[in-house]
């Protein structure tokens, strides 16, 4: 995205927040708010919004535009601006307030364009083959998605859940859960570690997704791949902040709607995941899930103590399923 601003605007904007800053003295305040803003500054406002908002709705629609390409290169290209996209948004709270409301318009929706041709093609490709005859069908398929692409679109899948809320509701009803626990199973580390980011984010605080986590005992199959002493060592670390995470963070945020525990007890999500994991590590972890659990109703004084806390438990339970 091109976010900066032309000259004439930048300095005019920056003469106004010199101004509003040089104020001092309460007289003077309520005397510039009794001015307000001149029409010449308010005009400059109008067509920075403006421009802004132009900007946005054509960084999605390029990206969009390639990410639906039968090609595997060109999606890819898509995908990447879209991913550049997600970090202009992530950055700057204007962006991200227009790409919320881009998301009511079905031509700039992401998430149905990423699981219609990156992460769940296979769907519309058995449509197709059961409408018309096979050897017909093999001319209409398109380059199957590569590692890097599927990789590329589930950083941006977690994008989109992170800066709106909407796009997590509009993930259910594509079974997100389903499809990128299927990929962690089938796919290699790089694959396996945006999965496990992905869920955190299409679960949070979504309740429907979190169901859909339980139904297919999501837990439960990524929990078994943490015993797994073959798999690549970052992943199975990355497997165990995972599941500390979840039910430290994420489960007890997003149990509204699902019933919530009276008093200080868990609330009935969190304790079917307590549950599966004594079933899969053993008796011995019931008091490791608990510190866990405990460790989530804390308010720690910085980020860097919470991480801290967060990489200890993860460390013992990787330990303790080793």
């Amino acid at each position: 995205m091109i976010l900066r601003q032309p000259n004439w605007a930048q300095n005019l904007l920056a003469t106004q927040v010199a101004s509003a800053e040089g104020e001092g003295g309460r007289g003077q305040g309520q005397q510039q708010q009794q001015q307000g803003v001149s029409p010449v500054m308010e005009l400059v406002m109008a067509l920075s919004d403006q421009r802004l908002y132009r900007e946005v709705v054509w960084s999605l629609k390029r990206g969009l535009h390639d990410a639906r390409s039968e090609f595997s290169f060109v999606r890819m290209r898509g995908l990447n601006a879209l991913a550049k996209f997600m970090s202009s948004a992530a950055n700057a709270e204007k962006v991200m307030e227009l790409f919320r409301g881009s998301q009511s318009y079905q031509e700039l929706q992401v998430v149905p364009v990423l699981f219609d041709y990156a992460l769940a093609p296979r769907k519309r490709l058995a449509k197709n083959l059961g409408i018309v005859g096979a050897a017909e069908a093999g001319s209409d398929v398109e380059s199957a998605p590569t590692t890097a692409e599927v990789t590329v679109a589930l950083r941006v899948l977690e994008g989109c859940c992170l800066l709106y809320s909407g796009c997590r509701a509009t993930a259910s009803q594509h079974a997100a859960v389903s499809e990128l626990i299927d990929f962690f199973l089938a796919g290699g580390p790089s694959v396996q570690s945006t999965c496990l980011d992905g869920l955190l984010a299409v679960m949070l605080d979504s309740p429907p997704n979190q169901k859909e986590f339980e139904r297919v005992h999501g837990l439960r199959k990524i929990a078994e791949m943490l015993r797994n002493s073959h798999l690549d060592p970052d992943i199975r670390l990355k497997i165990a902040e995972f599941i500390v995470i979840l039910i430290s963070q994420v489960l007890p945020n997003g149990n509204r709607g699902f019933g919530i525990g009276e008093g200080s007890k868990p609330a009935w999500m969190t304790k079917w995941a307590q549950q599966e994991l004594v079933e899969i590590l053993g008796e011995e972890s019931s008091a490791l899930v608990d510190g866990i659990i405990d460790a989530g109703r804390q308010t720690f004084s910085d980020q860097d103590n919470q991480q801290t806390s967060m990489l200890r438990y993860a460390q013992e339970l990787l330990h303790l399923a080793s």
